[in-house]
């Protein structure tokens, strides 16, 4: 009996993983909502999941919100570009969709690997600006080859994302309780791996978050 009452065991550390996940999706959607800044919340929920899988967890909505405010300033023209060159993409893929033409055809095919090339660059954009201090420039670059030089990590985190979203909108409603809370951590430990490779140490890039986030 006493171990079902134990914190530490594995059924109520799940259970309290599940809150955390819906705490950080619902402050997630709740300041995506103006959509300008929710690449500064999206920032802010991989800047928590990332140190969740990497076994640091701590309260996560105070993290939460040192992260959404420390980064807010400096995000938000990148997301603004970013959705600019998205909806450039998702018009281009609608077109190849409803055109009925050989060259609709084609621009479907392109658009379609552009998108994904762009899902994959978008998130992994915002990874780093949760995890490395750099300037925006740099950071996309960075995103850009990282994403396509780890492709096959960077397209399977994407897919944990997409999937969680759709499953959610059109199968099974409850998984959008815990989204994107839980796909954003399942898909941190893909991140780490690729942080890891190339050098970020978490406790480093820590120390540096810390000293810019009093500043």
């Amino acid at each position: 009996m006493e171990k079902i009452f134990d914190l530490n065991n594995p059924v109520w550390k799940f259970i309290g993983n599940l809150w955390d996940f819906f705490v950080l999706s619902v402050l997630t959607v709740l300041c995506s909502l103006p959509v300008v800044t929710a690449g500064a919340a999206l920032t802010a929920l991989y800047y928590v999941t990332l140190k969740m899988a990497s076994d640091e967890e701590g309260k996560v909505v105070p993290q939460f919100w040192q992260a959404f405010r420390g980064n807010l300033r400096q995000v938000t023209p990148a997301w603004i570009l970013l959705l600019l060159i998205g909806a450039v993409l998702g018009i281009d893929f609608l077109y190849g969709l409803t055109g009925g033409t050989n060259f609709a055809s084609a621009m479907l095919i392109v658009s379609g690997i552009c998108l994904v090339l762009y899902g994959c660059v978008l998130l992994m954009s915002l990874v780093l600006f949760a995890r490395v201090r750099n300037t925006t420039r740099n950071i996309l670059m960075m995103a850009g080859a990282m994403a396509v030089r780890n492709f096959l990590p960077a397209f399977s985190a994407f897919l944990v994302m997409l999937a969680f979203v759709l499953v959610g909108l059109f199968v099974f409603w409850p998984v959008l309780l815990v989204t994107p809370g839980l796909p954003a951590y399942l898909s941190s430990r893909l991140y780490n791996r690729i942080l890891q490779k190339y050098g970020f140490s978490l406790d480093l890039v820590d120390e540096e978050e810390d000293s810019s986030f009093s500043n």
